[in-house]
């Protein structure tokens, strides 16, 4: 074939989301788990769609419509910068197939370039569920235009680019000055989670702004995002703005830039792959270093390992934990019950029941990461190992579901007695808000293993695919987050019996699954 990278990334696209392997196989297991995970994502994306509509009409309503597709293009490239960041290089690099890959009649620029536009176009993809809904909103609010539309759509095919370039770039920065650091992969994962707490940390300071305000000034995040965040997006307001030139240097200058990371990356591509996969710095053996305990505590420590060694497990899987920490540092620092009471629109009966809704708000945190989800999964082709250990099953699945458990009961309860103490609650409130805790955790914790019992993902090259397209992930996610507005809505008029039938409900699922353990066999 004369363009193989084409026949490359053919290859990699019909294998995305196991539908080329559904498709092919005659298990009905395996068709079932694809199905679920292209049902999982299309709830996501509908949930996405949701929010960015209602931004868009946000702008129209406030005249800023003009703005609108600077600002879609922003946010749609941060997003893609963030997570290109956190496994760019480790998908161009690090994958599992490398030596298979490498053996191929093939020349390394086109495997970098089918496996960077594969890449490419899963962003894009993510950039059109943001760009073109604000497009057709602005359309519908202020008329038809046919120049907003070429410029938007042509910032919209090059938007990922710039992204992808920068953040794989500055991955290979740091896994060259990483690379005979021992807890390098630990130090990323920090790094990432910091980031994450940060934008955590700026969105409830203008969620806070806006609920002072009673609406949030879309002139205020336009300027944030486009003239604070990300400059380029200016080119754009530039082209809509008179200025034509702007729009054919942005997609120029993304083009060659394209070009010129392909044929540099491409000279040092068995270099970047040996730093992203050799192991950390060596230390001396020390007869100390052996400890005695049970199978189940080393089990336990391995799983604590492996998610503190893998910085997109560790991001993913405790980005709920961290939410659970910033909301308790948050309210040592702002009174809602104060801002609420001083609002006449909210019923009293409504400021009582918000103890109970807190209940509500930690399922949902709780269940926004759960490691657990994934844990099995991560065992990859090498499960093998672990599963022909001397211990049950079900000793397995519980040790992989503790770190889960634990982490969460912590940031949780931390969570818990400030909100309390913050609401005035009662003895009531106190008591279901404290128990509820270590009910959702091990709710959130079992149930999530238990899915990845059921539909684990084996089949994978990197640690990102098994984390990310995790079906168990997903359906812990919206699960949780379903329950977790289910509950708040039903506290604020019906106060601590919604409370009382979630932890009941928790506890027969948590029995369920602790009986279905006793039967259970890795295979």
């Amino acid at each position: 074939m004369k363009h193989k990278w084409l026949l490359l990334t053919k290859i990699q696209l019909i294998g995305m989301l196991g539908i080329n392997k559904a498709a092919k196989t005659y298990d009905p297991a395996v068709k079932k788990r694809t199905v679920g995970s292209i049902a999982a994502l299309a709830v996501v994306a509908l949930l996405m769609l949701f929010y960015i509509v209602m931004m868009a009409f946000a702008f129209c309503e406030q005249g800023l419509g003009r703005h609108l597709p600077a600002t879609a293009i922003a946010i749609a490239s941060l997003i893609t910068l963030l997570f290109s960041f956190l496994n760019g290089c480790s998908s161009l690099f690090a994958m599992k197939d490398y030596d298979l890959v490498m053996s191929l009649p093939v020349k390394k620029r086109d495997i970098l370039t089918s496996r960077l536009l594969c890449i490419y176009l899963a962003d894009l993809a993510f950039a059109a569920l943001i760009v073109i809904p604000c497009i057709i909103v602005l359309f519908v609010s202020d008329g038809f235009s046919l120049g907003v539309l070429a410029v938007s759509l042509a910032g919209m095919v090059v938007s990922p680019v710039l992204p992808i370039i920068v953040a794989v770039a500055l991955s290979a920065v740091y896994t060259a000055l990483t690379a005979g650091f021992r807890y390098k992969t630990l130090l990323q994962g920090i790094f990432g989670m910091a980031f994450f707490v940060g934008v955590m940390i700026a969105s409830f300071t203008v969620s806070f702004t806006a609920g002072a305000q009673g609406q949030m000034d879309m002139d205020a995040l336009f300027s944030l995002f486009v003239r604070g965040i990300y400059p380029p997006a200016l080119l754009i307001e530039m082209t809509l703005a008179g200025e034509v030139w702007a729009i054919f240097v942005f997609v120029a200058a993304s083009a060659v830039l394209a070009v010129l990371f392909v044929l540099v990356l491409a000279k040092g591509y068995d270099r970047i792959h040996i730093a992203l996969t050799a192991k950390g710095a060596r230390v001396g053996y020390r007869a100390s270093d052996i400890k005695s305990g049970s199978a189940f505590s080393a089990l336990v420590r391995k799983e604590f390992r492996r998610l503190f060694t893998c910085p997109a497990y560790l991001l993913n899987g405790l980005c709920g934990t961290v939410l659970l920490l910033i909301a308790g540092v948050a309210l040592l620092f702002f009174d809602v019950r104060a801002l609420l009471t001083e609002d006449p629109s909210v019923p009293a009966q409504m400021i009582d029941g918000l103890v109970y809704a807190g209940v509500g708000l930690l399922f949902f945190f709780v269940g926004t990461g759960c490691p657990s989800a994934a844990a099995l999964s991560l065992e990859g082709s090498a499960r093998d190992q672990l599963f022909v250990l001397p211990v049950s099953a079900r000793r397995i699945l519980l040790a992989k579901a503790f770190p889960s458990f634990l982490l969460n009961l912590v940031a949780g309860m931390f969570a818990a007695i400030v909100f309390c103490a913050r609401m005035q609650a009662d003895a009531l409130g106190w008591t279901l808000v404290i128990i509820s805790v270590p009910i959702a955790c091990g709710f959130t914790a079992l149930t999530g293993i238990w899915l990845n019992y059921k539909m684990p993902k084996y089949d994978w090259t990197t640690e990102t695919q098994a984390i990310k397209q995790s079906v168990p992930g997903m359906i812990c996610a919206l699960g949780s987050m379903a329950v977790g507005a289910i509950v708040i809505g039903v506290s604020l008029f019906w106060g601590p019996w919604a409370v009382l039938i979630a932890d009941f409900l928790c506890l027969v699922a948590i029995a369920a699954v602790l009986l279905g353990t006793k039967r259970a066999r890795l295979v």
